[in-house]
């Protein structure tokens, strides 16, 4: 009876120490981590950005195309129209693989998951459209505490800092020399719903949708510099108000204990039993 209480404390007070110690745990793809008390692995998964369609809409306006920045993949569906003299969108989206998710350990509540890859958008020469800029969109990392989504943009975004939103104009800068740059976690959107399960309770595949991508001022401004966009555009752009949704899917298996985990809970039994038998020749 002794043993068996000392037992009961010493599982009591470890229990006690893995409430206290609850903490976020980033798990790469190929990694293990414990979530709820249980070691699992993230498989993989991916997150599929598809374009609203406002969007497609305010680039068929610019007649802009989109392409893929790997290792995503860019599923476009898009046709001429003699009528217009130019091509229109049906649909586009980017399907990006998971990089990572980070959950919290004890709970299991997933708090923000990473891609890689995404999607660029090149805008042609058009009089009072564009002056002829490309932006690329990758690495989303979605904040299911804060509904943000950070990314990786890259362009020409020196005119973002003078973009007048009251006359829609650039100021000088943003011209066709200015270097092209990258800004990683740049906060872009904010979304408004989300649906599916956010908790990790198992091995399983961990569906949801994100929708209601709202693009923040600071990243309306870095659109309009990259994309070089003049009145015509900008007012386009102006128009969207949901600029998608992001299908995401985890996939997460149990863990496979390395041989020498085996070893180490053979001798552990062992040990228990031991001390078990002393106790009771006591």
């Amino acid at each position: 009876m002794q043993y068996t209480l000392k037992t009961l404390a010493a599982a009591a007070a470890l229990a006690v120490v893995g409430v206290a110690n609850a903490a976020p745990v980033t798990t790469v793809v190929g990694g293990t981590n414990s979530l709820n008390g249980t070691p699992l692995t993230l498989q993989g998964g991916s997150g599929t950005l598809s374009f609203s369609t406002s969007l497609l809409e305010s680039l068929d306006s610019a007649q802009v195309e989109i392409t893929e920045v790997a290792p995503a993949t860019a599923i476009i569906d898009r046709y001429y129209d003699e009528d217009l003299g130019g091509y229109i969108y049906n649909s586009a989206s980017a399907s990006a693989p998971i990089t990572s998710v980070t959950a919290d350990n004890v709970s299991g509540a997933v708090l923000s998951v990473a891609t890689a890859g995404g999607a660029t958008m090149v805008a042609p020469k058009a009089a009072g459209i564009s002056s002829g800029g490309t932006l690329s969109v990758s690495n989303l990392n979605v904040d299911l505490t804060t509904k943000r989504v950070y990314a990786s943009i890259t362009g020409n975004f020196s005119g973002a800092a003078t973009f007048n939103t009251a006359t829609n104009t650039l100021g000088k800068a943003g011209t066709a020399d200015a270097p092209i740059t990258t800004v990683d976690n740049f906060y872009l959107w904010d979304y408004s719903a989300l649906s599916g399960p956010t908790t990790v309770t198992g091995a399983g595949s961990y569906i949801n949708v994100i929708s209601g991508l709202k693009i923040t001022e600071q990243g309306f401004a870095h659109f309009v510099s990259a994309l070089r966009l003049g009145g015509t555009g900008i007012n386009a752009l102006k128009g969207v108000n949901d600029f998608g949704q992001i299908n995401s899917t985890i996939n997460v298996t149990p863990a496979v204990p390395e041989p020498s985990t085996y070893a180490m809970a053979i001798t552990g039994l062992l040990l228990v039993g031991v001390a078990a038998r002393r106790a009771r020749k006591a």
